[in-house]
């Protein structure tokens, strides 16, 4: 059985490694743990672990110190470094001190953990071959050269000197020979990241660069790097082919992985291939150029490969029968055809508009969206606490969908809700002054909202306003208030990986204990059992 150290400054870390699985039925012994570098090397000496889990960044000795230490004095131990996220620079000082591999401490799944530890065991048994070690190096280096390409594509100040460290690596590719720029991007990645529909980001991430080094490195000299938080870029010399035949093989390529995403994943991509590129500093260049490239999608659908061609924009001009003013009109009578005829217009004017800026169509869509939710308001609708067949409500919908056609079809879908919703109602107006408290309460929830502050803002006396509300609405000013914080908790819960204390933040009560006693007082579960009763569902759904 092999004896492992876990060596970690934070005491959950541990607990949390060590209760990860049964160790012992996997042929694995936890034998001892440790807070610091100058601890664990102590107890090596008693335990004589086989493999050490180790934090970098402890006091008074750190991780680094501890791999330099013991690669003299037991050199057969394997190191695997616990690292957290954006911690690159320092795994890459381990990795070449000595340390075998890292892991994601937060997220780290068992699994991942296991194969990792089999793959050191493996590696630590008696004098390594030459073979073995090659091996070892290579992969060393693959992460080591991953990490140069981000830091060069994110980095203002150190750019020189990462490229001087890339250069001196073995690459694939030949930056000095005619190269193009092949990023790639994933589709409505807040969405499904809100209805937690894909595996942990970290291994999609791991998986997904695999499957485009295997793909475009049958046929091609190619590196694939990540630059993004979900974003990849494959580097590609050209053969003697003229730019057409090339960018056919590409595309057919880009396919192959559209359709690997969509069945493993359950995920759009699009791709944006660059102008041609010769030497290493222009590859920010290129990815520059296809970020210009892929903001266009937008106007497309998912799946396709762009090729990159120089933008001309064009002034943002609405005519007439498009100003806000005519659908404020239309949403203040609750015109629902006059409505549903209006955004339909607006949308088939606005795809033929694609030399326009896609964030500047989504401000005219968050002006359209911020009148209907006014004047619904007036008419009791909460036009925030409908949401389409993703999840979404309008706001969200405009903000967070890749293409305008999927903003289009979630729009008139919750057009369509607001109007049955409406009708329900039987078409009674809201006071004024009610509509405008309740429009506040919704965009001011994590404020603390006193009667007399809102009765001001309204221009009325506190006792007058509270008699007004609870006539309108049936229920108290400060029961509404409850409501509204409890009912956004629930979407929170259900849309977001916020923690308990933030949710609670977001809705304006500052005791996580009393908001966490209040929801469930409200809703007959505690805010974690809620949020594990929506993931249950939503699998269940998945599997039907």
């Amino acid at each position: 059985m092999k004896k492992v150290m876990i060596v970690d400054d934070e005491v959950l870390v541990r607990l949390g490694i060590q209760s990860l699985i049964r160790w012992e039925n996997y042929g694995y012994q936890i034998v001892c743990d440790a807070s610091d570098g100058e601890e664990a090397f102590q107890k090596i000496r008693q335990y004589q672990p086989d493999i050490v889990l180790t934090d970098l960044k402890m006091s008074p000795m750190d991780g680094f110190e501890l791999i330099s230490q013991c690669r003299e004095k037991y050199p057969n131990i394997q190191f695997i470094v616990l690292s957290s996220y954006n911690d690159f620079d320092n795994v890459r000082t381990a990795m070449k001190i000595g340390a075998f591999d890292y892991v994601f401490k937060l997220t780290v799944k068992p699994e991942e953990l296991l194969k990792i530890m089999n793959e050191a065991a493996s590696h630590g048994k008696g004098a390594e071959s030459v073979q073995e070690a090659s091996s070892q190096s290579e992969r060393n280096l693959e992460v080591i050269k991953r990490g140069l390409f981000k830091r060069i594509l994110n980095s203002e100040t150190f750019l020189n000197k990462y490229l001087e460290e890339l250069i001196k690596l073995p690459l694939t590719i030949s930056f000095d020979r005619p190269f193009y720029i092949l990023s790639v991007t994933i589709d409505d990645f807040n969405v499904v990241r809100k209805k937690g529909d894909f595996m942990d980001l970290e291994l999609l991430i791991f998986t997904m660069d695999n499957i485009l080094d295997e793909l475009f490195g049958r046929h091609h000299r190619s590196e694939v790097f990540q630059y993004g938080e979900y974003d990849f870029a494959v580097a590609v010399n050209r053969e003697e082919q003229d730019y057409e035949t090339f960018f056919t093989e590409m595309e057919k390529e880009f396919g192959i992985f559209v359709n690997c995403s969509r069945q493993y994943y359950g995920l759009g991509v699009s791709g944006a291939l660059s102008g041609e590129c010769m030497g290493i500093q222009e590859l920010k260049d290129a990815i520059t150029q296809n970020r210009d490239t892929l903001k266009l999608r937008f106007f497309s659908e998912s799946g396709k490969l762009h090729s990159y061609e120089p933008n001309i924009r064009e002034i943002v001009a609405l005519p007439s029968e498009y100003h806000n003013s005519v659908l404020e009109s239309l949403a203040a009578e609750h015109h629902f055809y006059g409505i549903r005829k209006f955004m339909e217009g607006f949308f088939c004017f606005l795809k033929e508009k694609n030399r326009w800026e896609p964030e500047e169509i989504r401000y005219l869509l968050r002006k359209a969206y911020g009148t209907l939710s006014a004047a619904f308001a007036r008419g009791r609708v909460d036009i925030d606490m409908f949401l389409d067949k993703n999840g979404l409500n309008m706001e969200a919908s405009i903000n967070d969908y890749t293409y305008l056609e999927k903003i289009r079809l979630s729009v008139l879908e919750l057009v369509e809700l607001y109007k049955k919703e409406y009708e329900s109602n039987s078409g009674r107006i809201l006071r004024k002054e009610v509509a405008e408290a309740k429009s506040f309460v919704r965009s001011h929830m994590k404020e603390e909202l006193q009667v007399a502050d809102i009765a001001a803002l309204v221009n009325m006396s506190g006792s007058y306003f509270s008699h007004v509300f609870k006539k309108e609405e049936g229920i108290s000013f400060l029961e509404y208030v409850y409501r509204v914080r409890m009912d956004h908790a629930r979407y929170l819960l259900k849309s977001s990986d916020l923690k308990v204390n933030e949710i609670a933040d977001e809705v304006g009560i500052l005791n996580p204990n009393y908001f966490s006693t209040q929801f469930k007082k409200s809703v007959g579960q505690s805010p974690l059992e809620y949020r594990q009763a929506q993931l249950n569902k939503a699998e269940e759904n998945s599997r039907m």
